[in-house]
Parts: structure tokens; sequence; C-alpha cells
């Protein structure tokens, strides 16, 4: 998960050349910080050209999203189980809950103080009493501070 990188001087720049394998769904990247604290993140395979005479770090990090998003659910069309996928730049109070096309709140999956990061919450097509719900189509909502974002989604029986 950590490494330190010191190389020995031979000319003035240096070309490292790098292929990085990892699960993706590990929402963590390497990241190759030099002495000036600048990051360079390593993804896939590619080749950088760095000073030869500068101390790195390369870590493994977990990588926080940038700005709050709601992604579109999958499968959709669903039948029985979806899942929801959002993204926190920061630690929050989120609400996501499920709503029929008359605006009646099906099911609160999530209402919480959730950490920064990239999360999923599943649905299993049931209201807050457990009991299945009919086909139709279904709104999920987020509120998350100021964000507020709502998307469609479709249950097929």
């Amino acid at each position: 998960d950590y490494g330190e990188i010191e190389v020995v001087p031979t000319s003035e720049f240096l070309t490292m050349t790098y292929t990085i394998k990892l699960d993706t769904d590990l929402n963590r990247s390497w990241v190759l910080t030099s002495e000036s604290r600048s990051e360079q993140t390593l993804d896939g395979s590619g080749e950088i050209i760095v000073p030869s005479e500068e101390r790195f770090i390369l870590e493994l990090k977990t990588v926080i999203p940038s700005a709050f998003t709601l992604h579109q659910s999958y499968p959709n069309p669903f039948n029985p189980v979806t899942t929801l996928r959002y993204d926190l730049p920061d630690n929050i109070f989120v609400n996501i809950s499920i709503y029929d096309m008359l605006g009646k709140r099906i099911k609160v999956l999530v209402n919480d103080s959730i950490d920064a990061g990239f999360k999923s919450v599943q649905w299993d097509a049931t209201d807050s009493m457990g009991r299945a719900v009919s086909a139709g189509i279904y709104l999920y909502q987020i509120e998350a501070g100021d964000f507020v974002q709502t998307k469609k989604m479709v249950l097929l029986k």
C-alpha cells in the first residue's frame, strides 16, 4: 500500500513506465507525490517524466469524488433488484428515498451520515413494510446538504 522511491541521478530527468493492475471497485488509485507535494495519479499504463533529483512517495490512496452525483440505476429496467450509485465529495447527511409516480414515498433506503466516496445501495422492489411493489415507473431521490437530484427507474415483472 505504500512505497518510497529514491533515484540515483544519471541524467536530469527520469522516464518511468508503469502498468497499474488494480480493482476499480476499491475506489483507490496509486498516487506518486514529489517532495514539492505535486501529485500524479497513475492509472492503467503509461509513461511519466520526472526530475531525477527528487524523492517520491508512492501510495495507494482512496479516491474522493469531486462533485455530488446521482447515477442512473442499474439495471434499468430491473427485476427484482437494482443498484443506485452516488458520489459524495464530503462527509454529509444523506437521504435516498423511493417514490411512486404520484409522489408518495415508498421506501427510505439511506437516512444517515455517510463518509465521502463512491457509494451504492440496492433496492429490492419492496415498500417500507417489506411488501413487493407493483410493476411501473419509480423515482429515486438523493438529498445531501444542498444537493438534491431525482431520477427514474422502471420495475418490470
